[in-house]
């Protein structure tokens, strides 16, 4: 588990603005899903004990490649924050965030 990094830290922090959610984004911990490196990210510990309770964000991005990219924050059934999607319709790697643009 780690910290997000700046960039993810960013659009963690305006999902949870959409969500109205009172969430610091930097205090979480996050690890990374293998899922081609497009970006998702599985929040907080304990994440397999915890199942999906809901969508409650979303917003999307232009990609370095010019590629959009749809990010969508997923709630547990507690409530709390979950995952982190990254989606590239082609499956590709999310540039911006490897480069931590």
């Amino acid at each position: 588990m780690r910290t997000p990094t700046t960039i993810e830290t960013r659009i963690l922090n305006e999902l949870f603005i959409r969500a109205e959610l009172a969430y610091d984004a930097k205090s979480l911990l996050v690890e990374s899903m293998d899922d081609g490196r497009m970006g998702s990210l599985m929040i907080g510990i304990n994440h397999s004990e915890r199942s999906f309770g809901s969508a409650c964000a979303e917003f999307e991005l232009i990609d370095d490649d010019g590629k959009s990219v749809l990010f969508s924050l997923y709630l547990d059934k507690a409530g709390a924050p979950y995952e982190l999607d990254a989606f590239k319709s082609d499956f590709s790697e999310t540039i911006l965030l490897q480069n931590n643009s």
